[in-house]
């Protein structure tokens, strides 16, 4: 089946939400001058608040052992005994960590499954085989899509990057669209002035807050509070700026 990577979407598109998936994770859609990501929720979702990627497994992101495989190959094995279920990092990514080939990264195809086992074989896109032959030498990390299994950010349980806001609630395990540039609505924490810059809020889950630029860890700008400021505690225009 072949999945469109970008739509022109209608005003609406935004707010539907299916059991069923119907695009490629990670698919963009852009309406008028707003611009938008398919993503599965990982947990119920409140229409309005700040979503982060997946958190994925860490032991599977670093240092791990290849088979050796000539240039252009399409199919990389992992040599280490793992724990991996089919398709676990179907449309995610395999990146070389270290020694030679290191920076380079490929899209995941499909993967077969290991029980405690060696030899699970990652299938890479048809037109992205390796750039160079790889050797025993080689270190890699796999990484599920991020778009699969989004939750809502949480300053003190923080898996991955945030990536947007949610048009509509969004049920757990059912796949819908988040906003992540242009106008959109979100959770105020604190009242941040017009055009001040916003991060996520430290003690509201899903709630962005204004930046504190004497502050260690407030993360990085998710966008710019809109014409009007905020008020504590009610949802208000903001715009998006992490696409």
């Amino acid at each position: 089946m072949s999945f469109p990577q970008t739509i022109m979407g209608k005003f609406g598109w935004e707010k539907v939400t299916t059991s069923a998936q119907k695009h490629k994770l990670g698919t963009r859609m852009q309406i008028a001058d707003r611009e938008f990501v398919y993503v599965q929720a990982g947990e119920a979702i409140t229409a309005g608040l700040l979503v982060d990627g997946m958190a994925g497994t860490a032991a599977h992101q670093v240092d791990l052992a290849v088979s050796a495989a000539s240039a252009g190959a399409t199919t990389v094995t992992l040599s280490g005994s793992l724990t991996i279920a089919k398709d676990q990092y179907k449309d995610g990514w395999l990146i070389f960590n270290d020694v030679e080939e290191e920076g380079h990264m490929y899209r995941i195809k499909s993967n077969t499954a290991v029980s405690s086992a060696t030899g699970c074989v990652l299938t890479l896109d048809e037109e992205d085989g390796l750039a160079t032959a790889i050797t025993t030498s080689q270190q890699v990390g796999i990484y599920e899509n991020p778009h699969k299994e989004v939750e809502i950010h949480d300053h003190d349980d923080i898996d991955n990057a945030p990536l947007g806001w949610a048009c509509v609630d969004i049920a757990d395990t059912y796949y819908g669209w988040i906003c992540d540039k242009g106008f959109t609505t979100a959770l105020i924490d604190g009242t941040p002035g017009i055009a001040t810059q916003l991060v996520a809020s430290q003690g509201v889950a899903g709630a962005v807050e204004v930046l504190d630029s004497d502050a260690d860890d407030e993360g990085t700008v998710v966008g710019y509070m809109g014409p009007i400021a905020g008020v504590n505690g009610e949802y208000g225009l903001i715009k998006a700026n992490i696409g």
